[in-house]
C-alpha cells in the first residue's frame, strides 16, 4: 500500500525497497511540508491577484486559502469555533476594561 505513495513522490522501486519504514515516514513528512510551503507561496501570490476583487474591509488571510487544502471539515469547524470563542473572550475583556467604572459602582 505504501508503494504507490512512494512512487508518487518520486522514489524508484529499488530506493523504496532499501528504505526502512521510519525513513520512508520521515521522507513523506518532508515532502508534505514542502508541498504545504508551496501552497502557502501560491496563496501569497494569489492574494495579490484577487485583491482588486475583494471588498476593502476584507480580512482574507493565507490560512483562509490554504487550510481547506490541508484540513478536514471537522478540523476547520473546530478552528472556527476556537477563533469565535477567543474573539468573544477578547471582546469581553475589552468591555470589562472600558466599563470597569460602572462595575465598581455596584
Amino acid at each position: 500500500m505504501a508503494e504507490p505513495v512512494a512512487y508518487a513522490i518520486g522514489l524508484k522501486p529499488h530506493e523504496f525497497e532499501e528504505m526502512q519504514p521510519g525513513e520512508f515516514l520521515v521522507m513523506l513528512e518532508a515532502v508534505n511540508r514542502q508541498r504545504r510551503e508551496e501552497d502557502y507561496r501560491t496563496a501569497y501570490f494569489l492574494s495579490f491577484v484577487i485583491a482588486p476583487y475583494l471588498k476593502k474591509d476584507s480580512k482574507l488571510t493565507l490560512e483562509d486559502i490554504v487550510d481547506p487544502l490541508w484540513m478536514t471539515e471537522e478540523e476547520l469547524k473546530e478552528k472556527k469555533r476556537l477563533a469565535e470563542k477567543q474573539k468573544k473572550e477578547t471582546d469581553r475583556a475589552v468591555l470589562e476594561q472600558e466599563f470597569a467604572w460602572a462595575l465598581r459602582r455596584e
